[in-house]
């Protein structure tokens, strides 16, 4: 439960407790292991290389904090796994002295807090970067007793634990998506296709009954509507770019569930939108009497950034993508695959919303537990 605390709290200065070290590029980086003195190593966000072992890589422990510091961006992330540190990142490691003092998840979270500090020690204008110095001598607060930095450690990595669960439900669920249409449509494995009969076509051999079209007989793209940062009101309609999500606002533009296509800026890029919504004049929206579950996967294939015209402002125009031919299943077999995808995309959307709800939770309990109003007690 949450109860009121009078834990013993002291301040300590971050250079008191951690050690820092400044992440490298490595040498004579590759993808091929060209020589028994070239070893396996992994950047942090899975790239694999092979270099030279050399005293200038520097590693990574999972219980390590890591801090991006490349100017563009600012925050604490735990490392989580063994690897190396690119260029832009800092690493933070609690001293051996301080190792039955300092619980590293703590700390995290304790940096976590205060990632507005990250801001105030960049320095730089070229290509800023974290001031060791000024951040050896950011001052925090931690509990005395290790055991309650455990337990304030404990029920807000419980938040992003199930945020990460999530993460990866919605992850797989995708994946099998995918793997579905790839498989029906692609491969033509759908329900009973050993029954069928496969005839000649202008790509290729397709199932009798199946029909190669255009795009434009299947759908229209209709134009977005400009609606700047400043015009948007306060509201829940997700507002989408051709980025993706840039957004909310309190009007919607076109019904959901629905489909997003960048036209300029990010031209290609097909997004899904589980509830109505409002997407901007970079982008088009899909209008179509066929299953939109069925169309967002084979906008997804059709590879539509090959199409992209114009050199100053690049970007597509929809009479380029009319044209392009595919091939159209029976309606009995594009149903059977709503029927399926229907309420994988409904769980995904729900594994989104509680992630929403969970992380207003902990950053609502975050500065309390931090600063010692509250305590959570076993």
């Amino acid at each position: 439960m949450i109860t009121k605390t009078k834990t013993t709290w002291r301040k300590v200065k971050l250079g008191e407790i951690a050690d820092f070290a400044k992440g490298k590029k490595p040498q004579r980086l590759t993808n091929k292991k060209l020589s028994e003195n070239f070893k396996e190593y992994i950047l942090l966000g899975d790239e694999k290389f092979y270099t030279e072992p050399d005293r200038f890589l520097v590693d990574a422990m999972p219980s390590d904090i890591l801090i991006v510091a490349d100017g563009a961006r600012s925050g604490a992330v735990l490392a989580g796994k063994g690897g190396v540190l690119g260029s832009t990142l800092l690493r933070i490691r609690i001293k051996n002295e301080a190792q039955n003092k300092v619980d590293s998840r703590f700390l995290y979270f304790g940096l976590k807090h205060f990632e507005r500090v990250f801001q105030s020690v960049l320095t730089g204008s070229a290509i800023p970067h974290i001031d060791q110095k000024n951040l050896r001598d950011f001052e925090l607060l931690i509990p005395e007793d290790p055991v309650d930095q455990k337990h304030i450690a404990n029920i807000l990595s419980a938040f992003d634990e199930k945020i990460e669960l999530n993460n990866k439900i919605s992850k797989n669920l995708e994946t099998m998506a995918q793997a579905i249409f790839k498989e029906w449509f692609v491969k033509f494995k759908f329900p009973d296709h050993k029954k069928a009969k496969f005839v000649d076509s202008e790509l290729g051999k397709i199932p009798k009954g199946w029909e190669v079209k255009n795009l434009g007989d299947i759908l229209v793209l209709e134009y977005g509507e400009a609606l700047t940062s400043i015009n948007r009101k306060k509201g829940v309609i997700p507002v989408y770019g051709s980025s993706g999500l840039v957004g909310y606002h309190d009007k919607k533009l076109v019904n959901g569930p629905g489909i997003i296509i960048g036209r300029a800026g990010i031209p290609g890029s097909v997004y899904w939108s589980q509830v109505d919504f409002h997407c901007v004049d970079s982008t088009f929206y899909v209008e179509t009497k066929i299953s939109k579950y069925f169309v967002f996967y084979l906008l997804k294939r059709q590879n539509l950034k090959s199409l992209i015209s114009g050199s100053a402002v690049p970007g597509i125009n929809r009479n380029i993508i009319y044209p392009n031919r595919i091939v159209l299943p029976l309606p009995s077999i594009i149903n059977d695959f709503e029927k399926i995808m229907s309420p994988i995309f409904l769980k995904i959307y729900k594994n989104k919303l509680e992630n929403q709800k969970l992380a207003s939770l902990r950053d609502l309990l975050l500065p309390k537990l931090m600063s010692g109003k509250i305590l959570v007690k076993s």
